[in-house]
């Protein structure tokens, strides 16, 4: 059984879940300053330009920064832009599928799907499939059979991992719900001037409860307790069993301290990570990948030392993996093994990231493990990853060094302040830091405010005044 905690404060909100192992998955996204909470709405937008030698149209859905189409075959199929009517000046309707990143704006799909708990709806593809994760052929074959009666009006289904639990009823009650928001967003294309929102995705947790809650699931608890009644609500809209689970956390405690994953959480901040048998994973961020480099460290060696290569690189893998999920980490990922001679070790070693890639709840491609012992992923990336949330670069570095980001820090200094029994404080930060925090504090403890001469927001002192 695992818990799903769900802490928020004005300034981010944290996602873990917990089971008897301990911390399986994490994820922080800001509620200020956010650009990943776009992902998954849908917009009527206007092609205002057309690259061909990119093979990509950018699109104007509102946003500071234009999308961007794929319309290259390999993502179009075997139709063309043309019979797509994607023309400059055009109107289309298209879904946010990977949030703005840096200096890129965010990237958008003609295909449009709705996730519930145990479905997805195809809004513009007809059919049904099964995910690749259930793998009783009977069940596919009942599942595959109870979603052909509810494809409709060019619509179709997948059915979700958690739908082998699912009753027939409750598959219904969540088609009927699904296909009634596609219809609603099919009437507002055609009544609204591009460009416009269509369809806004649920808020956070709702989407964490929908992908990480299941029968396993013991509770899904909430520190705070308006957006623990508003998800409740949301959920039992979408007649989803899961809002019977929610639970609000009364305590006045972290709530990740009171489960012992508070160290584990804040670990995820730093690049190393260390391993049982004494070696260590370096994780280091580029503009256009991950690095990740195993290393032995304080390993001791046998007197075979290629045995005790393979242990390291074999929980290297394993851990891999973890950080992955934990961190959020997507898109293009190359690991930096340590050199292997033996052969069959080397083919134990790929075996074992091909199962690992293949048991990921994210679509994830692994490579060929090249003669110097390098490796190249490629992991859907859904959200940006905890780097971006966690940090930003500093604009007095030359070399553009990464500090903690201004929401981060003033969520620490707001959950000080939240879980202290005293009632008057005083808290001297940086200009950045203050005006944000004052602008949504919203506790009832009264805060003395001083400015602080320093450019580095993470350079501020808490103190009781009483």
């Amino acid at each position: 059984m695992s818990k799903l905690l769900i802490s928020s404060d004005p300034f981010v909100v944290r996602v873990a879940k917990v089971s008897q192992k301990g911390l399986e998955f994490f994820l922080m996204k800001r509620r200020v300053d956010s650009h990943s909470e776009i992902v998954g709405n849908v917009y009527k937008g206007k092609i205002v330009n057309i690259a061909n030698q990119l093979g990509a149209a950018f699109v104007d859905i509102g946003l500071d920064k234009n999308a961007f189409l794929c319309i290259d075959k390999h993502c179009l199929g075997s139709k063309t832009p043309q019979q797509l009517e994607i023309k400059e000046n055009g109107e289309i309707m298209v879904q946010v599928c990977k949030p703005i990143v840096s200096s890129k704006g965010p990237k958008v799909t003609l295909n449009i799907s709705l996730a519930g708990n145990n479905l997805v709806l195809l809004c513009s593809q007809t059919g049904v499939a099964i995910s690749k994760h259930i793998e009783d052929e009977d069940k596919a074959r009942e599942l595959r059979s109870i979603l052909k009666g509810f494809v409709e009006d060019g619509m179709g289904f997948i059915a979700r991992t958690a739908s082998r639990y699912a009753t027939v009823d409750e598959l219904k009650v969540e088609a009927d719900y699904l296909k009634s928001v596609c219809r609603q967003i099919r009437e507002r294309f055609k009544n609204t001037k591009a460009p416009s929102l269509l369809h806004s995705e649920p808020a956070i947790p709702v989407k964490m409860i929908r992908e990480h809650c299941s029968d396993e699931t013991e509770v899904v608890l909430f520190d705070d307790y308006n957006m623990y009644e508003s998800s409740k609500t949301y959920l039992r809209s979408m007649g989803s069993k899961c809002y019977e689970k929610l639970s609000f956390f009364e305590k006045n405690i972290d709530m990740f301290e009171f489960f012992g994953i508070k160290s584990e959480i804040e670990k995820l901040s730093e690049n190393t990570v260390r391993l049982k048998n004494g070696g260590y994973l370096i994780i280091e961020k580029t503009e256009a990948f991950f690095a990740i480099d195993v290393n032995a460290g304080s390993y001791h060696y046998t007197e075979n030392s290629e045995d005790a290569i393979f242990d390291i690189n074999i929980q290297a893998a394993y851990e891999i993996f973890r950080q992955i999920n934990l961190r959020d980490i997507g898109g293009l990922v190359v690991v930096d093994f340590i050199d292997m001679v033996n052969p069959g070790h080397r083919e134990k070693l790929q075996q074992l990231m091909q199962k690992l890639a293949k048991a990921n709840k994210r679509k994830t491609y692994v490579g060929k493990l090249t003669s110097l012992s390098l490796m190249e992923m490629s992991i859907k990336k859904d959200y940006t990853d905890i780097f971006d949330e966690m940090f930003e670069k500093c604009s007095d570095c030359y070399n553009g060094g990464l500090i903690k980001s201004v929401p981060l820090i003033c969520s620490e200094i707001y959950n000080k302040i939240r879980y202290s029994t005293k009632s008057r404080l005083k808290l001297k930060a940086t200009p950045s830091v203050l005006e944000m925090f004052k602008r949504y504090y919203d506790l009832d403890k009264k805060i003395d405010f001083y400015t602080m001469d320093s450019c580095i927001p993470s350079d501020y002192i808490l103190e009781v005044v009483a």
